[in-house]
C-alpha cells in the first residue's frame, strides 16, 4: 500500500469522531438556546352545532418559570396570544417549575398574566408543580392577580354562549375528581381542562366534548426511547397533539406541548407551543 493511500486513510479516521463530536455539540446547542424560545402557534378547529357562533380560544401550558424560562421569555406568548383576540383563554398548570427555589419576582409572572386578553374570560387549573414546591397556596393568589379564574373540581357555565367549562384539579398531588365531570349538562358544548390527558379515559363517560391538557411537554426531548423516563404519571397514553374517542359524545382531547422545561433545560423535536382552537 502506497503511503499517500495510508495518509488519507488516517485522516478520514480521525475526520469521523471530529465530525461526530461537532453534530453532537450543535445538537446540543440548538437544544439548549434555540429550541427552547422558538414559539409555535398550533391551530386546530372543531365543529359543532351547538353554539349560537364561533368561539376563539388559546391555550397554554406548563410555563415553568425559573433560570432557564423567565417573564421576559414569556412576553412572546402574551403577544402572539392577544393577536388571535381569543374569547376564552385557557391555562393548564406548572407555572413555576420549583417554587422553592425560584428566585424570580412573582409581581412579575403576575403582570403577565394579567396583559393577556380575553373577552370572555381567563381560566386556570393546577397543576403538579402548583402544589409542589410549597406553592400550594400561593399559587391562587398568583393566578387571580393574573386575572384568571382557578376552577377546582368545579363547572363555570355561559349560558348565552350554550357552554359549560369543567376545570379538574390536578391528580399526581392534588385532589383531582374525574367525576365532577358529572356536573355537566347534557344539551351544552361541554369543555374539560386537566392538566394531566390520561384521565380522558374517565371523561369520556360523562358529557364533554373536548378536553384540554399539558404536563407530558409533547415529551420535551422527543426521542420515544426515553419514554419510560420523561412521560410522567397520567401522561404515558396521551403524549402530543389530537385524539378522537369513539364514545357516544364523541370526545376530542388536545394534548399542548407546553412552554417551559422541567429537569433539564433542553427542548428537542418538541418546540413550545401556544394553540389557538375555534370551536363552531
Amino acid at each position: 500500500m502506497s503511503k499517500t493511500k495510508n495518509h488519507r486513510r488516517k485522516r478520514r479516521f480521525f475526520r469521523l469522531p471530529l465530525i461526530i463530536i461537532l453534530t453532537i455539540v450543535l445538537l446540543i446547542s440548538y437544544a439548549r438556546y434555540i429550541e427552547p424560545y422558538n414559539l409555535t402557534a398550533q391551530e386546530i378547529s372543531y365543529t359543532t352545532d351547538n353554539l349560537p357562533k364561533q368561539v376563539k380560544i388559546a391555550i397554554f401550558a406548563d410555563t415553568h418559570f425559573s433560570k432557564y424560562y423567565t417573564p421576559e421569555n414569556f412576553s412572546d406568548v402574551v403577544s402572539r396570544i392577544n393577536a388571535s383576540a381569543p374569547d376564552l383563554v385557557f391555562f393548564l398548570g406548572d407555572l413555576v417549575d420549583d417554587f422553592s427555589t425560584y428566585d424570580g419576582d412573582i409581581t412579575e409572572i403576575e403582570k403577565q398574566l394579567a396583559s393577556i386578553n380575553a373577552r370572555m374570560g381567563k381560566f386556570a387549573v393546577y397543576g403538579n408543580h402548583d402544589y409542589g414546591g410549597k406553592m400550594q397556596f400561593t399559587y391562587p393568589d398568583i393566578i387571580e392577580a393574573g386575572g384568571f379564574q382557578l376552577l377546582i373540581n368545579e363547572i363555570a357555565a355561559f349560558d348565552d354562549m350554550n357552554i359549560a367549562i369543567l376545570g379538574i384539579d390536578d391528580m399526581v398531588i392534588g385532589y383531582g375528581d374525574p367525576a365532577s365531570a358529572a356536573g355537566l349538562p347534557e344539551n351544552s358544548y361541554n369543555i374539560a381542562l386537566c392538566h394531566e390527558p390520561d384521565i380522558a379515559d374517565h371523561i369520556i363517560n360523562y358529557n364533554v366534548d373536548v378536553m384540554f391538557a399539558g404536563h407530558t411537554h409533547g415529551r420535551q426531548i422527543n426521542l420515544k426511547i426515553f419514554d419510560s423516563y420523561i412521560l410522567p404519571k397520567y401522561g404515558k397514553k396521551y403524549i402530543k397533539g389530537n385524539f378522537d374517542f369513539d364514545n357516544i359524545r364523541k370526545t376530542s382531547l388536545y394534548v399542548t406541548s407546553g412552554i417551559g422545561m422541567t429537569k433539564l433545560p433542553f427542548r428537542f423535536a418538541s418546540p413550545p407551543e401556544i394553540n389557538l382552537i375555534t370551536i363552531g
